[in-house]
């Protein structure tokens, strides 16, 4: 695979008066209402304000976790799902009445039969109507909130005693209030300054699209609640697409996290409006990928880690045709050291059994495999690094006594948990003097302190690399938040899924759907050269606060050169940008 740059924003002319389709990943966690972590929310804020600066008006789209969704209809300004919507807020998410709305007329009865007969209407005469369209609903929506709570109660508690299957709480027509995006709206407005505008079905959106000014943001609600955005067939994905292509004159994604996907929001709209560019945050993560897997500097290195072999071997089958060293770590190096013969104790270990993969191929055993890949690694020139050394105890638990092992050999008794001292220091050397680094998954039990130094010292490894380091999204970005040195390495990718398929050697359909980038143009300038001159800025950065000094202190004529100094700094800073 040979990953192709794609065009960026500035492709886009003109952008103002322009209504622009803007696909992000605001999967963010919610808890009670409450955004617990914005940073997708914060990544995306540079494409967004490179739109409304312009003068255009900018249509987000996103998912929120992994709605049930329902089938698009083909009269998408349903009057019935308008009525639900504003029955739901008129009950500030209660959704009592909604509720009951989308039982059926047996249901219905079953749960109103729990009243006395003379609190029927009267024209019921006693019995409560089986047939649709007879005001059962009227009739529940006007009971007050607390006999609307105990009926509703007593009836789900009955299904559940029956073990029947009956409406989960607060969802109809795909809707589900865990799953809205209204308060990530909420969030976005709050960091751009301004009010943004939401639209609570993103296939029925129009009216708010029209009212939209220049520079004016719509957010549309959830994309997942309907079951076309992720159909595995295409044609219902692009009936989908069509709606949502309806919003907008141009297409941007900026959703790397899901870049995997075939989804409406991804590949369909750029197909119907028949071109699609990349947004600040996905283009960074292309052009460092693109570095680092199709024209890296060498030597190059993969560092590879997590707990099964089974999850990353297409990774390591990938890799290792493009590096000059492998490090393996996690649970899944204890795979590789009992192919060799080494006793591992009771650490995690796939055990050994034929399997099918996440794609249908039927693969060797785990330790055949591992023997293949020590084969191939012989074969290639690959050096290969195992840990030598192993940081262990008794239990999967904190302590404050682990033991560390003399050699590759782990205790009968014995779990190892990350990798040891000596291995740490073996790693570390060889991972600095690499030009080129790309890093997926663990090395140990991280989030337990006693087991985390293995991680954290091959963050810093990469944070004091000199050369393109790449940490591919998931536990591995996690662990380099936590020890404190994401900020000093070079890219740390948004997107744990879609990072692994490229490691992996696959195509992206979300990437491939992008219109590519020109030949020739300075995106093409080789990974070194833009190393070299990232290396250059930092240190220049560096300087700023010496400077800043000097300014104040100086006599007129050394101010005039620190001046033009800062502005030869800020020239950089920005050429940074551009690359």
């Amino acid at each position: 695979m040979s990953l192709q740059l794609k065009k960026g924003l500035d492709a886009l002319w003109p952008i103002k008066g322009k209504r622009v389709l803007v696909r992000v990943d605001f999967n963010v966690p919610i808890k009670n209402g409450e955004i617990q972590n914005d940073y997708r929310i914060r990544s995306t804020l540079p494409t967004i304000r490179k739109i409304t600066d312009q003068g255009g008006v900018c249509v987000i789209m996103s998912h929120m976790g992994r709605p049930t969704g329902v089938p698009m209809k083909d009269e998408v300004s349903s009057a019935y799902h308008e009525e639900l919507m504003r029955t739901w807020v008129s009950e500030q998410g209660k959704g009592k009445t909604v509720y009951f709305a989308v039982l059926s007329a047996a249901d219905k009865i079953c749960v109103l039969n729990q009243l006395p007969k003379s609190q029927l209407p009267t024209e019921w005469n006693g019995t409560i109507p089986a047939e649709q369209d007879q005001g059962k609903t009227r009739f529940f929506a006007n009971l007050s909130e607390d006999v609307k709570s105990d009926l509703l109660n007593k009836w789900t508690a009955q299904q559940k005693k029956d073990n029947k299957d009956f409406v989960f709480l607060r969802k109809y027509h795909g809707y589900e209030e865990e799953n809205t995006l209204e308060p990530v709206a909420h969030r976005l407005g709050e960091l751009l300054g301004k009010k943004v505008a939401f639209a609570p079905d993103c296939l029925n959106a129009m009216s708010q699209v029209d009212a939209l000014q220049n520079g004016d943001v719509l957010l549309l609600e959830n994309v997942r609640f309907y079951k076309n955005e992720n159909s595995k067939n295409e044609e219902d994905r692009l009936k989908m697409a069509r709606v949502l292509a309806g919003y907008g004159d141009y297409y941007v994604c900026d959703a790397f996290g899901t870049a995997h996907r075939d989804a409406a929001s991804i590949t369909g709209i750029p197909k119907i409006l028949g071109h699609g560019v990349a947004g600040f945050l996905m283009k960074k993560e292309i052009d460092s990928f693109a570095m680092a897997l199709t024209n890296p500097q060498r030597p190059m290195a993969a560092i590879v880690g997590g707990s099964k072999v089974s999850d990353k071997i297409k990774v390591l089958e990938n890799l290792v045709t493009k590096v000059n060293k492998l490090f393996i770590g996690g649970a899944m190096a204890y795979a590789f050291l009992q192919a060799k013969g080494f006793k591992i104790g009771k650490s995690f270990c796939e055990k050994g059994q034929s399997f099918t993969d996440k794609y249908g191929e039927q693969k060797d055993t785990v330790q055949e495999m591992a023997l293949a890949l020590i084969k191939k690694c012989e074969e290639t020139g690959v050096e290969l690094f195992l840990p030598i050394d192993h940081v262990t105890h008794t239990e999967f638990k904190a302590t404050d006594t682990p033991n560390i092992t003399k050699d590759e050999n782990i205790p009968d008794d014995h779990m190892a948990l990350d990798i040891g001292p000596n291995t740490r220091k073996l790693y570390v050397q060889n991972i600095i003097s690499c030009n080129t680094v790309v890093w997926n998954g663990p090395m140990g039990v991280f989030e337990i302190p006693t087991f985390a130094q293995g991680t954290f010292d091959v963050a810093k490894a990469l944070a004091e690399c000199k050369g393109m380091t790449i940490i591919g999204g998931g536990d591995s970005a996690s662990a380099a938040e936590m020890s404190g040195y994401a900020s000093s390495i070079k890219h740390v990718s948004t997107g744990g899924g879609a990072s692994l398929e490229l490691l992996e050697g696959k195509d992206l359909p979300g990437i491939s759907a992008l219109d590519n980038a020109p030949k020739g143009t300075v995106q093409e300038v080789d990974a070194k050269s833009i190393v070299q001159l990232t290396d250059a800025i930092c240190d220049l950065k560096k300087e700023v606060a010496d400077l800043r000094s000097e300014l104040l202190s100086s006599s007129s004529s050394s101010f005039s050169a620190s001046l033009m100094t800062c502005c030869v700094v800020a020239l950089l800073i920005g050429l940074q940008g551009k690359l």
